[in-house]
C-alpha cells in the first residue's frame, strides 16, 4: 500500500512508522450517490483517505445542507468523528462520482495517533485547536454535551461585538505616528494601506515584538513592521466562526468585510471575551469554581433572569434547553463534589442519575428534581450494607443542596433521596423488568419518567449498562410499547372537533390550558419509536432526527414534528418569562388563549391538529387501531 504514502496524514510518518501501519491499510471502493455516512447516526469504523473519485461532506440543520465541503483524491474523512465524537459520524458523507478510497481501522488509527504526534497534529491543524476540546465538534455535532461553553453566545452574530471605525494609516506612515493614532482611537489594532488596498495590520503586538524589543528606529515606516496579510471574515459571521479563524490562523484581530469586500471594522478577541463576560457563560464558570455550597444558594433564580432577553429576541429553544442543561448539568457535578468531600470517597462504583425533562436536556424555568443513583452490586451482605448506607447518605445531602441552589424536591419524591430510587444495578433491572411486563398505570407513569435517564456523575459506563439492558427487555416484551401507547393516547391536545381551544372551567388557572401537557404528545410519541427502534438517545429533537434518518416517517411528517415542538415550546418559554416580569410570579405553563394573537391561536389550533394526526399514526402502528 505505498501509494497511501503519497497523501496526508501518512506522508508526516517516518519511514519506519509508515511501514508499520503499511500493513493495516485497505481498499474500498463505493459507486456515485452512496451515503457513506450518515450525520449523528453512522458509526465511523474506519479513517479514509479519497484516492479516485469525488464526495461531499455536509451537515444537516433545519433541513438543509451546511459547513458543505467537497472532498477531492487527497482529502480524508472520519478522524475527527473517532477522535472527537465518540466514532459517530459528525456529518454526512455522500459520494458524488464514483470512488476509491485507502482506509484504516479505527482501532489502529486511534493508536497511530498515541504514537505519532505529527499525525495528530495533521487533525489540529485542520479543524483548529478548538477540536481538541470538542468546541467544533459540539457545534456540528449537536451531541456533545460542552460543559465550558455557552452555545447561545458562540451561535451569536458577531455584529454587534466588533469595532465600526476603523483607524488606518499608509504603509510609509512613520511608526511613532501610527502608535499615537493607536492610542488617540484607543484601538490595539491599526489598518495599513497602499493606496485603496489594504495591505497588511499593525497590532500591539507588531510594536512590542518588532519595534520595542529589537529597538527598531521609531521613525521607520510602519510597512516594515505590520503584520500581513489580514485576516478576514465575513461581518455577518457568527462568534464561534470567528473563534475558530482566530485558532486556526493564529492571529487575535480579524477584519471584517461586507458582501460588497467592503471593510466594515475589526473585532478582536478581547472584543469576543469582553462580550463573552456578559453572558451566562461567566454563571456557568462561577458555579465550577465555587468553593462550598453557600455559593450557589438560589443560583438558578440568576440563570434565569440572563436568558429572558435572549428568548425575548428569539434565541433558538434548542440552543435554551442546551444551555439550561449545561448549567444544571455543573450545579449537579459540584454539589456531588461537595457531598463526597464530606462523606469521603463511595464505597463502590455508582452513577448519578437524572429522569424526565433534565434527562431529555430539555428542562425549562421550572426546575424540580427528577433523579436517582445505580450503584454495584455487592457480593456479601456487609458490604451491601455499607454500600446502602453510604449511597443514602450521599443523595439525602446532594438532594438537600441542590433544593439549596433552586432546584426544588419533587414533589412526586423521584429523587434519589428516596431510597427506593437509590438502589445497585440489579434492583433496577428488577424494577425494569417489572414495569414492562406488568405496565399497570403506576408503572406506565414509572416509565414515562425513569426511561428518559442519563448518568451525569459517577461510572457513567453503569447508567449505559442500564439503558442497554432496557432496551432489550423491551424487545424482548414488546407488548409492553402497545400498553404504553395506549396510556399515552389519554393525553390528547387541547382542541375539540371543531377546533374549538379547550381551557380549565374554574380554578386558578380558569380560561388556561397547560401548554406542557399539549407538548407531551409529541415527547411520548418520539419516546415510544426510540425505543422501539432502539435509539438510546433521550432528547426529543435528536430522538426525531434519528427515526427520521431510519425512515420511521416522511420528510414532511419530521418537519411538522419539529416545528410543532419548536414552537410549542418557544410559547411555554414566553410564558414563563412573561409570569417572571410581569406578574412577579414563580414561572408556570398556564397560557390563556385570549391574550395571544389572533395568528397564534391560528398557529395552535393547528399545531394541535397536527399532534393529532400523529397520534393515530402511533395507535395504528402499535395496537392496529385507528
Amino acid at each position: 500500500m505505498e501509494e497511501a504514502y503519497r497523501y496526508k496524514p501518512y506522508c508526516l510518518l517516518s519511514e519506519d512508522e509508515f511501514a508499520a501501519v503499511a500493513e493495516h491499510l485497505y481498499r474500498e471502493a463505493a459507486p456515485k450517490k452512496t451515503v457513506l455516512l450518515t450525520q449523528e447516526i453512522t458509526p465511523v469504523d474506519r479513517f479514509r483517505v479519497l484516492t479516485f473519485g469525488a464526495a461531499r461532506f455536509f451537515f444537516e440543520f433545519n433541513f438543509s445542507e451546511t459547513l458543505k465541503r467537497d472532498l477531492h483524491p487527497g482529502d480524508s474523512f472520519g478522524g475527527i468523528s473517532i477522535l472527537l465524537n465518540e466514532g459517530i459520524a459528525t456529518k454526512t458523507l455522500r459520494i458524488e462520482e464514483d470512488a476509491e478510497m485507502i482506509t484504516l481501522d479505527a482501532n489502529h488509527f486511534l493508536s497511530l495517533c498515541e504514537k505519532s504526534d505529527a499525525f495528530t497534529e495533521f487533525f489540529t491543524n485542520a479543524f483548529g485547536k478548538s477540536m481538541i476540546n470538542r468546541t467544533y465538534a459540539g457545534i456540528i455535532s449537536r451531541q456533545v454535551k460542552d460543559k465550558e461553553l455557552n452555545l447561545p453566545f458562540f451561535n451569536q452574530p458577531i455584529a454587534a461585538m466588533y469595532r465600526a471605525a476603523v483607524a488606518s494609516c499608509s504603509a510609509d506612515t512613520p511608526i511613532s505616528q501610527a502608535a499615537r493614532t493607536m492610542a488617540e482611537s484607543n484601538s490595539s489594532a491599526l489598518l495599513v494601506r497602499d493606496d485603496e488596498r489594504i495591505a497588511g495590520i499593525l497590532t500591539d503586538a507588531d510594536l512590542r515584538k518588532k519595534a520595542v524589543a529589537r529597538q527598531l528606529d521609531l521613525s521607520g515606516p510602519v510597512g516594515a513592521i505590520m503584520s500581513s496579510p489580514v485576516i478576514s471574515i465575513s461581518d455577518q459571521s457568527l462568534v464561534y466562526e470567528a473563534f475558530l479563524e482566530m485558532i486556526d490562523q493564529d492571529v487575535r484581530h480579524l477584519m471584517l468585510l461586507d458582501q460588497q469586500r467592503d471593510v466594515t471594522g475589526i473585532i478582536t478577541e478581547k472584543d469576543l471575551i469582553v462580550a463573552q463576560t456578559k453572558s451566562t457563560y461567566l454563571l456557568i464558570k462561577t458555579v465550577k469554581a465555587a468553593k462550598n455550597i453557600r455559593q450557589l444558594e438560589n443560583i438558578h433564580a440568576r440563570l434565569t433572569r440572563m436568558l429572558l432577553t435572549p428568548i425575548q429576541n428569539g434565541a433558538s429553544t434548542e440552543y435554551i434547553t442546551k444551555l439550561i442543561t449545561a448549567f444544571s448539568d455543573a450545579i449537579i457535578d459540584k454539589t456531588i463534589s461537595f457531598a463526597i468531600d464530606e462523606l469521603g470517597p463511595p464505597p463502590c462504583q455508582f452513577a448519578f442519575m437524572i429522569m424526565g425533562s433534565e434527562g431529555r436536556e430539555e428542562q425549562t424555568f421550572i426546575s424540580d428534581q427528577d433523579n436517582a443513583i445505580v450503584y454495584q452490586d455487592q457480593q456479601d451482605q456487609a458490604a451491601a450494607a455499607a454500600a446502602e448506607d453510604y449511597f443514602n447518605r450521599l443523595a439525602e445531602r446532594v438532594c438537600n443542596q441542590l433544593d439549596r441552589a433552586g432546584y426544588r424536591l419533587c414533589t412526586g419524591d423521584n429523587m434519589a433521596k428516596n431510597p427506593k430510587w437509590c438502589q445497585p444495578m440489579s434492583v433496577w433491572q428488577h424494577y425494569f423488568r417489572s414495569w414492562i411486563r406488568t405496565a399497570n398505570p403506576q408503572d406506565l407513569l414509572h416509565s414515562s419518567i425513569f426511561f428518559d435517564f442519563r448518568g451525569i456523575w459517577g461510572e457513567v459506563a453503569l447508567a449505559d449498562k442500564l439503558k442497554e439492558n432496557l432496551l432489550g427487555s423491551i424487545d424482548r416484551w414488546p407488548g409492553f410499547l402497545r400498553n404504553l401507547t395506549e396510556n399515552t393516547l389519554f393525553f390528547k391536545p387541547p382542541v375539540n372537533f371543531f377546533g374549538k381551544l379547550l381551557v380549565e372551567k374554574k380554578g386558578a388557572h380558569k380560561g388556561c390550558f397547560d401548554i406542557k401537557l399539549a407538548i407531551l404528545p409529541i415527547i411520548d410519541f418520539a419516546r415510544i419509536y426510540a425505543l422501539k427502534n432502539k435509539i438510546a438517545d433521550n432528547n426529543t429533537l435528536r430522538r426525531l432526527f434519528r427515526l427520521h434518518k431510519m425512515r420511521v416517517f416522511s420528510d414532511k411528517d419530521y418537519r411538522d414534528l419539529v416545528q410543532t415542538y419548536n414552537y410549542l415550546m418557544r410559547l411555554r418559554f414566553l410564558r414563563q418569562i412573561t409570569v417572571i416580569i410581569d406578574e412577579q410570579q414563580q414561572p408556570d405553563n398556564y397560557i390563556n388563549p385570549e391574550h395571544l394573537s389572533y395568528l397564534d391561536r391560528a398557529m395552535l389550533k393547528s399545531a394541535f391538529k397536527r399532534i393529532e394526526k400523529f397520534q393515530q399514526k402511533l395507535n395504528f402502528d402499535f395496537t392496529g387501531t385507528l
